[in-house]
C-alpha cells in the first residue's frame, strides 16, 4: 500500500477546482435567471414610446424610478408616468415614493421652475392650488409661447415646462414630507 502526501501545489489545484465549480453552479444559476427569464416590467415599459430608458431602484420597501423620456412625444407627463408607477407597484409589491427625469433644463425653464417652486412647495403644505394654477399662468405669460402645466396624480405633482425646442420635467411627492430628497430634470 502507497502513501501519497499532498504537496502544496495539489492542495492549491483541489481548492482552486472547487472555487471554479462552486462558481459555476451558484453564479451560472443566477446568470442564467438574469439572461433568460423574461422580466414583463422591462416588457412593459419598452411598449411606451416616450419612454427611452429606465431603471428601478429598491430602498427596503420604497422604490425609486429613474425614467429617461422623448420629450418630443411626451404631450402630459401625468399621463405618460401614472401608468408606469402603477404598474410597478403592481409588479414589485412596493410603493413608488420618488421618480426622476433624467434631462437637462434651458436656463430660462430652470428660472420659471425656480419661481413656480415656492407656489408649488405652498400647494404641497395647505393642499391649496389654485394659487399654484394662477402663479403658473402668471409666469406662462412672462415667458410668452409655451406650454407650462402642473398636473396633480394621487401621490405626486407632475410639472410640465415645454417652450420652444425645451422641455423641462418634474415629478414632487404631492404632500410635503421631511425624508424625501426629489431631483429635476429637463432638455436642451
Amino acid at each position: 500500500m502507497s502513501r501519497r502526501y499532498w504537496s502544496l501545489r495539489r492542495i492549491f489545484i483541489v481548492v482552486l477546482v472547487f472555487s471554479i465549480t462552486t462558481g459555476l453552479l451558484f453564479g451560472g444559476g443566477i446568470l442564467v435567471e438574469r439572461l433568460f427569464r423574461r422580466n414583463p416590467l422591462q416588457k412593459w415599459v419598452k411598449a411606451v414610446p416616450e419612454v427611452e430608458s429606465f431603471q428601478l431602484r429598491e430602498k427596503g420597501s420604497e422604490l425609486s424610478i429613474h425614467v429617461k423620456l422623448n420629450t418630443k412625444r411626451v404631450d402630459n407627463l401625468k399621463e405618460t408616468l401614472e401608468p408606469l408607477i402603477r404598474e410597478v407597484q403592481a409588479k414589485k409589491h412596493k410603493n413608488v415614493t420618488e421618480v426622476l427625469v433624467d434631462n437637462q433644463p434651458s436656463e430660462e425653464l430652470g428660472e420659471v421652475y425656480y419661481k413656480l417652486s415656492f407656489a408649488l412647495e405652498e400647494a404641497k403644505i395647505t393642499g391649496k392650488y389654485s394659487a399654484l394654477y394662477s402663479m403658473l399662468q402668471s409666469l406662462q405669460n412672462e415667458a410668452g409661447p409655451g406650454d407650462f402645466r402642473v398636473y396633480l396624480g394621487n401621490n405626486f405633482l407632475y410639472i410640465q415646462l415645454k417652450k420652444q425646442n425645451h422641455a423641462y420635467f418634474k415629478v414632487v411627492p404631492r404632500y410635503s414630507s421631511n425624508n424625501g430628497v426629489v431631483m429635476e430634470g429637463g432638455t436642451g
